[in-house]
């Protein structure tokens, strides 16, 4: 059986930075699976984006993502970002649209699969 991903190392990259704002750079690429090397690439992809975000603290960076600019990025042939969410979420067996978890990292309106801004 051959390797493959359903999302892409960008996209893992994002679902671990909302998780974890404060991951330092070695922690991010350990959770995709990557080098540290790669890791600042993708980062520096989505930060080019205008997707993540990155400001010191102290020593550490805290990353957020801002959803406006990721729901608006282009799509993924026929499906937006929304679609595929609310598909992934009935995968997981979630009723879309859920709630962010509390104190999430996150800027930029926040739109529901449904289109309701929360």
């Amino acid at each position: 059986m051959g390797k493959w991903g359903l999302l892409s190392n960008h996209a893992l990259v994002l679902v671990h930075v909302i998780e974890h704002p404060r991951s330092t750079l070695r922690q991010i690429a350990d959770a995709v699976g990557v080098t540290d090397r790669a890791a600042l690439s993708l980062i520096r992809a989505l930060e080019e984006d205008a997707i993540v975000q990155r400001r010191r603290e102290g020593r550490r960076n805290v990353y957020t993502v801002d959803v406006a600019a990721l729901m608006a990025h282009r799509s993924h042939g026929r499906y937006n970002i929304g679609q595929i969410a609310a598909a992934l979420l009935a995968i997981a067996g979630e009723t879309p649209p859920i709630r962010l978890p509390e104190g999430m990292q996150i800027i930029g309106a926040v739109t529901d699969v449904l289109g309701e801004t929360r």
